[in-house]
């Protein structure tokens, strides 16, 4: 049970009180929640005198506490929120000024390690992920993984990224340099390995890739070099580790090559700057993958995954799929690894809807079922090599006797009004 909103009527109320004369603050108000959820306010002395000889950076039977202090000589009120972890250890810390988040945040793991440490000067005075949405970072703010290393330093100007961010590997070498200015990305964004070496320069404007961009192989050879104007990309040219070309863009037409530690892992088609029609992805023998094509970045068109080559065989398909926007919508045929086919059917929007048929290995039968949007209508199941089903649903009911692609029973499966509801 959150009891927050109570804080912020104390900090306001205190806000309307009259200014201390003491140039150090004491407490005026100090709100504690269990938790259970349980809140209650302090605000006598000798309980405030109490609160002030504890340590709350340490381990708390709390789960938030806010002390409120009194009115500074320069007519402000401070305040300071801490919230802790159920093993007692302190979570987050937020400094507030004049009912308002203003000053050092940081946050830990629940073993006591620094997590994050930031400056705020703007936003609601509370902790949880609502009120850290409307926060105003100003400054550097640093993050740190489990074991203390550093992972980022990103700089803010009143709120907005501005400056040169770095992320770092656990090693501690940078991994990552992004300008920014008025949170936009603006420059060259750099990439490194962990090795300290040169991974990837990009150059961009208004947070857009605009200019030359390059990538490098472990050795430092060239990868890729490409150009962009405003994301899309006019040239291109790839390489390979001996050197090699690969492929290429030219005005802003062809395929752009994406790489993984040491081969192509992707060819992806370029029709006028911008990612469409045709991918290609490979695994890391080199051999094609599948082969797919992509429409206003969604799937469009026939999907085909090959099976692994064995020897001299040629590339046989495992499974072809049509995607019309995104969504399966044709048929769906997969095959067995000796050619034969397995499986067809019919798909609408995602949703079985038509004929499904499967066979068994041999390329005999094995069912033929009817689907309206997902429902099953009507099915027939044989035993390997019966022309005679062993087992029917006729009007969305029966029951659906299964084997696998040798013939050997599986299950029963019970189905009523198109759905299944017993499995034996």
């Amino acid at each position: 049970m959150k009891k927050w909103p109570l804080f912020f009527l104390i900090i306001t109320f205190l806000s309307c009180s009259r200014s201390t004369e003491e140039c150090i603050p004491k407490l005026s108000h100090v709100n504690v929640i269990d938790h259970q959820g349980m809140s209650e306010t302090f605000s006598s002395q000798d309980r405030l005198k109490q609160f002030e000889e504890i340590n709350f950076s340490q381990s708390q039977p709390y789960q938030k506490a806010l002390r409120i202090y009194e009115r500074d000589s320069n007519g402000n009120i401070k305040a300071i929120v801490t919230s802790y972890y159920p093993n007692g250890t302190i979570k987050q810390y937020l400094e507030i000024l004049n009912n308002r988040a203003f000053g050092v945040y940081r946050e830990w793991f629940s073993d006591g390690v620094l997590k994050v440490e930031a400056h705020i000067i703007g936003g609601n005075p509370d902790l949880g992920p609502s009120a850290e949405k409307t926060w105003l970072f100003d400054g550097i703010c640093k993050a740190w993984d489990e074991k203390g290393n550093l992972e980022a330093e990103i700089f803010y100007c009143k709120g907005e990224l501005e400056g040169v961010s770095s992320y770092y590997h656990k090693n501690g070498n940078l991994w990552k340099r992004v300008p920014f200015q008025k949170n936009a990305i603006q420059g060259c964004y750099e990439i490194y390995l962990s090795d300290g070496s040169l991974l990837q320069t990009t150059s961009y404007q208004k947070n857009k890739k605009h200019g030359l961009s390059k990538r490098f192989w472990n050795n430092q050879s060239l990868a890729a070099e490409e150009y962009f104007e405003e994301d899309d990309l006019i040239e291109g040219k790839y390489f390979d580790l001996s050197g090699a070309l690969v492929s290429s863009v030219v005005n802003g037409n062809g395929f752009q090559a994406l790489f993984g530690k040491e081969q192509v892992n992707e060819l992806h088609e370029i029709q006028d700057g911008k990612f469409e029609g045709e991918v290609k992805v490979f695994q890391t023998n080199g051999e094609l993958k599948c082969i797919y094509h992509v429409k206003e970045n969604l799937k469009h068109g026939e999907e085909v995954v090959f099976q692994p080559k064995r020897r001299s065989q040629d590339i046989i398909p495992q499974i072809t799929i049509d995607w019309y926007e995104g969504k399966i919508h044709g048929i769906v045929r997969t095959w067995y690894n000796n050619g034969v086919m397995e499986s067809q059917k019919e798909m609408s929007q995602n949703n079985r809807n038509g004929l499904s048929t499967a066979w068994y290995q041999d390329g005999s039968l094995m069912l033929v079922e009817e689907y309206e949007q997902d429902k099953l209508i009507k099915g027939d199941y044989f035993k390997k090599g019966e022309r005679i089903p062993s087992s029917y649903v006729h009007e969305g009911s029966g029951v659906a006797s299964l084997f696998d692609k040798d013939g050997h029973f599986l299950r029963k499966i019970i189905y009523h009004n198109g759905k299944p509801t017993i499995e034996n």
